[in-house]
């Protein structure tokens, strides 16, 4: 990776939105800045991505091992706790974001811009359009895909009005119709063919922190129940390894049916279960693994502050 360049990279674990707007963010930096800029991730590529990246003919951002001394430009993330390793000897000079804004502290003023909306790109590609440059078809491509992923096909709450005019728009200079690209996209996601119960359980991840204990939640979303079921008999007996491994207390792991729009959520760590129970006011049923949470199906907006609040 060349070292003069300022890099844009999203979080680590990287989903389909944080691969994308890093790569569509760099695409309009070096268009109306400079060619500065250069793409990179913070982790491996998911199998969702891959798809994203091989329909439309993207190369993977270079994976970036160490920050450390570099200029970086933060994109689907805020948070220390999800940046790119060596970040807390980098630069940060800009943010753009639709998450609950996090720890990031800087010495000098910059750019960031955070909307309330169910993805990125979706902001991205308001920004080309307040800059007035054209929005290739590739690149169109990569952000429709990436709001569909992160609104689960504009059925999320987190989907708004503006990340469906914007999916309407890109699908239009992309080529393709929106339907099918998603259930691709999902349907390469949850094929669990040669995959180890670490790969389902860190291919949408994050680690949080309050008061300073550190919590993961992750995410696999699903259209076939069969799948769901064997991801979730992988993932148990795995769960309690990651609490040594991220140095978590607790650790809650969303499997989320696209057609029922509900999320059968599998936890490890003492207090997981009660605050679980607290955070959604119900009780896990006996003989059951995890807890039924219907019509939850968004870490951002139903996950996260109900946890939050439930952990005072």
């Amino acid at each position: 990776m060349s070292e003069e360049k300022i890099i844009v990279t999203g979080h680590k674990n990287p989903d389909t939105d944080s691969i994308c707007s890093s790569v569509a963010y760099t695409y309009l930096k070096n268009q109306t800045a400079g060619d500065h800029y250069v793409a990179g991730r913070a982790g491996e590529i998911s199998p969702e991505t891959a798809y994203v990246l091989k329909r439309f003919g993207i190369e993977a951002p270079e994976l970036v091992e160490d920050a450390s001394g570099r200029k970086v430009i933060l994109v689907d993330h805020n948070e220390t706790a999800q940046a790119v390793n060596g970040f807390e000897n980098a630069e940060l000079v800009e943010v753009v974001d639709h998450h609950k804004i996090g720890d990031i502290q800087t010495i000098a003023p910059i750019y960031f811009r955070c909307e309330p909306l169910g993805c990125t790109c979706t902001i991205l590609t308001k920004m080309y359009d307040e800059a007035g440059v054209e929005i290739p078809e590739q690149i169109a491509g990569i952000l429709l895909s990436a709001i569909l992923s992160d609104t689960l096909a504009f059925r999320s709450p987190t989907c708004t009005d503006a990340d469906v005019a914007a999916g309407k728009k890109l699908a239009e200079i992309a080529g393709v119709d929106a339907d099918q690209l998603a259930e691709g996209m999902f349907e390469a996601g949850e094929n669990l063919d040669g995959k180890t119960a670490e790969d389902i359980c860190y291919s949408d991840f994050k680690i949080f922190e309050h008061d300073g204990m550190k919590f993961g939640v992750g995410q696999a979303s699903f259209m076939s129940p069969a799948n769901l079921q064997k991801a979730k008999d992988m993932l148990l007996p795995y769960l309690p390894e990651t609490l040594a491994k991220d140095g978590t207390a607790m650790v809650f792991l969303m499997l989320t049916d696209i057609r029922e729009q509900s999320s059968y959520v599998i936890f490890a760590g003492d207090q997981a279960e009660a605050t679980l129970e607290k955070a959604f006011g119900q009780k896990k049923e006996e003989g059951e693994d995890g807890m039924l949470l219907e019509g939850v199906v968004s870490r951002k907006k139903q996950m996260i502050p109900p946890v939050l609040e439930a952990l005072g």
